[in-house]
């Protein structure tokens, strides 16, 4: 069997389920690659997919999708694989069904519905870990060009595609997009859209505009006079998500931040190195099938960079997984 994880838990974690599945890490812009792969690499591979339950569900959704596809579409995916291939892997894959980001679990039902109402003219995207509803809105949109599902480098691409797309045609219109993704994508996507349509306007190109929308409840909108805005995104105008349906932006992707990072160097600065000791990474020595938590943590990291740089599955993956597992050595806890 092979396992994927997404967004690495802590290393013994990661060790721990190492030890028992062989066990390579993904991201959401290859995760259906990865799969993809380890499908026509390693012949009847389960696979096991977490910890992000809505993730897991969509990708089971897309591949079903998948394999009504003609198999030349299909190729284009992956040139191992044809309906009858993805058909058989369909029973083949699980995902753990506990486990949601707090910021994609907010774009649920409630969310959905104010798009439909208002904004049924737009083009949809969403990541691949909002929940369901949201998920087959941003699908159905994807089916007829006007939407997009994916990683966040996917919705990025999306939108300044189709940014492109008017411009090369000389469109005069305004191009509105729904954002179901964390808030933190917005500032990238304006930046890089604005770039573009001050460009194409120094140009002397056509009256082309474009609108990012946040469709988040009023609950998750904070008034703030100072910034400039009018308002912000953030209950009580601070970082977390509205239960009416609504997220402003993760707080746990937003822990490493510049002010915290100065005020380490301040006191690095300023104290004897002794103080520092608290701040020291851990080092997870704790042994693991005979190898520190911290090395076998790591391995499922370095099978995903050997599958980037190389296109397949590292030969030491595939020989853990056609090991049987009573020849594997446990773990002690």
């Amino acid at each position: 069997m092979a396992r994927t994880s997404w967004r690495p838990p802590k290393p013994r974690t990661k060790a721990k389920a190492h030890a028992i599945v062989p066990t390579i890490t993904c991201t959401s812009s290859n995760v259906v690659r990865t799969v993809l792969q380890a499908a026509a690499q390693i012949p009847d591979v389960h696979i096991w997919f977490g910890p992000d339950t809505y993730m897991g569900d969509n990708l089971a959704h897309m591949f079903q999708s998948l394999a009504e596809m003609p198999d030349e579409q299909i190729r284009h995916l992956h040139p191992a694989h044809d309906q009858a291939s993805v058909r058989s892997l369909l029973p083949r894959f699980h995902y753990f069904e506990q486990g949601t980001c707090i910021v994609h679990h907010m774009f649920g039902r409630e969310v959905v519905e104010l798009v439909r109402e208002n904004y049924s003219d737009v083009f949809v995207t969403a990541h691949l870990e909002v929940p369901g509803e949201m998920f087959e809105l941003a699908l159905k949109a994807q089916s007829s060009g006007n939407g997009v599902v994916g990683s966040t480098s996917n919705i990025l691409a999306f939108v300044l595609g189709k940014v492109d797309e008017a411009i090369a045609r000389g469109e005069q219109a305004n191009l509105r997009f729904i954002l179901g993704t964390e808030a933190g994508m917005i500032t990238p996507i304006v930046r890089q859209v604005q770039a573009k349509l001050r460009d194409y306007a120094s140009e002397g190109g056509a009256d082309l505009s474009a609108e990012i929308i946040f469709p988040v409840a009023g609950e998750a909108i904070a008034q703030d006079e100072q910034s400039g805005l009018g308002v912000v995104p953030g209950v009580a105008g601070g970082e977390g998500c509205s239960t009416a349906g609504g997220c402003a932006t993760c707080p746990y992707m937003k822990m490493n931040s510049l002010h915290a990072l100065l005020g380490l160097l301040e006191r690095v600065d300023a104290e004897p190195l002794s103080n520092l000791v608290p701040f020291e990474p851990r080092k997870y020595v704790q042994e693991i099938r005979g190898r520190t938590a911290a090395d076998l943590g790591g391995e499922p990291i370095l099978h995903m960079r050997a599958f980037q740089r190389a296109g397949e599955l590292p030969e030491g993956l595939v020989n853990d997984v056609l090991t049987p597992a009573s020849e594997r050595t446990g773990f002690q806890d």
